[in-house]
């Protein structure tokens, strides 16, 4: 009898692992998702000051040389804080800092942690650092430290500059591109949580739910880790209509109003952009700099390859563009109209989100709808290279 039981058991185990391994093969090949990922973070990234970071201590990726082009990529390791380490640094006690070391934080989201990257010299920090060196590192040694993340808000990078970055790690300078991730993280049905990234609103009531029932723990452990109970969870979806993973944001998203959404996503960009403002400082200035992202208005002006990326997503989600549009040109007005105002001697937000627009060259700026290639992030380098340059007077 007890062989018999032993026999049954891992009999059925056997044919679990099989139909899995069948259910996620066959998810990969058709391009679908394998589990359930709460806004494409995975909770193993929970970070209590930002909703999420990277893990410290992680080592670098090189696809192998034996993938398509298109799928190659770098990806950096991170140091013991989990920022990414990029450009010729070392993980490093960054409590401390020697008198010739001029520290510049670059925070931000993907854009600026860096998408299909070539190399670590490939990131926006890694060129600006570079920069820096070549021209002023006879009298300083400049270091540019990535702090991207992807999804990143600017409400979690205040909480990142304020209570770490500027709190601990003796920043002479930091610099924020977004504005991309402004748009796309949604508001939310109820507004006075809308200050937080979507992930954070998710994670806090999965964990509630957990709390009160301990069955929803396999549920929420399953759905996130095992393909076949994923799978199985989507065809109910799909054939009763009854929305299973994050609920509230998504049915949210099907009925929110859109204009109202954008006019509240303004203000909540610069409710943050006054904090900014309020903690910056003699010794640590801050730079905003208002990320350029393609949209209806300078779509004539992308090249052929950009154009397609342009194309496609637009046939997949047509509000995408016509409503970013509308938010880009709203916050682009709003920072010229109000350059006194936002503004002071130790901080200043930058409209760059024009800087792509020039292409006659027809080269290809974006990789995918909000990320950029190794030639437009050398022009944005530059950029804020100026910009650092001009306040500093190096």
């Amino acid at each position: 009898m007890y062989k018999k039981f032993l026999f049954i058991f891992f009999a059925n185990i056997i044919v679990f692992v099989v139909i899995e391994f069948a259910v996620k093969l066959t998810l990969n090949l058709l391009n679908y998702p394998t589990v359930y990922v709460a806004n494409e973070i995975r909770d193993k990234y929970y970070n209590f000051l930002t909703g999420y970071y990277f893990n410290p201590n992680q080592p670098e990726y090189q696809a192998p040389e034996y993938q398509k082009k298109d799928k190659s990529y770098y990806r950096q390791g991170t140091d013991r804080y989990g920022f990414p380490i990029d450009g010729k640094r070392v993980d490093a006690n960054l409590e401390n800092k020697k008198d010739d070391t001029f520290r510049i934080f670059l925070v931000g989201g993907s854009t600026v942690l860096g998408a299909v990257l070539e190399n670590k010299f490939d990131p926006i920090s890694a060129r600006i650092e570079k920069k820096l060196n070549k021209n002023f590192g006879e009298s300083k040694n400049f270091n540019v430290i990535n702090t991207g993340i992807g999804g990143f808000m600017s409400s979690q990078e205040v909480s990142l500059i304020q209570n770490r970055i500027k709190y601990a790690f003796k920043p002479d300078c930091i610099v924020i591109l977004n504005g991309a991730n402004e748009f796309a993280n949604i508001i939310g049905k109820k507004f006075y949580e809308s200050n937080s990234h979507r992930f954070q609103r998710s994670f806090q009531r999965n964990i509630n739910k957990t709390s009160q029932n301990f069955l929803y723990f396999f549920d929420d452990w399953f759905s996130k880790n095992i393909s076949t109970y994923f799978l199985i969870k989507k065809i109910i979806e799909k054939s009763s209509g009854k929305l299973l993973f994050d609920a509230e944001a998504r049915s949210y998203i099907k009925t929110k109003d859109h204009l109202k959404e954008v006019e509240n996503k303004i203000y909540r960009y610069f409710y943050n952009i006054n904090i900014l403002k309020s903690i910056s400082s003699k010794e640590t200035p801050i730079f905003v700099f208002f990320q350029p992202q393609m949209n209806k208005k300078n779509y004539e002006n992308l090249s052929n390859s950009d154009k397609k990326i342009y194309d496609k997503f637009n046939k997949y989600n047509s509000n995408y563009f016509k409503y970013k549009t509308i938010f880009y040109d709203k916050v682009s007005k709003k920072i010229a109209n109000e350059k006194s105002i936002l503004n002071n001697e130790y901080f200043k937000i930058i409209d760059i989100s024009k800087l792509l627009n020039q292409n006659k060259k027809q080269d290809k700026y974006f990789s995918d709808r909000v990320h950029y290639t190794p030639i437009s992030r050398e022009i944005i380098s530059n950029k804020i290279f100026e910009e650092i340059k001009l306040h500093f007077n190096f």
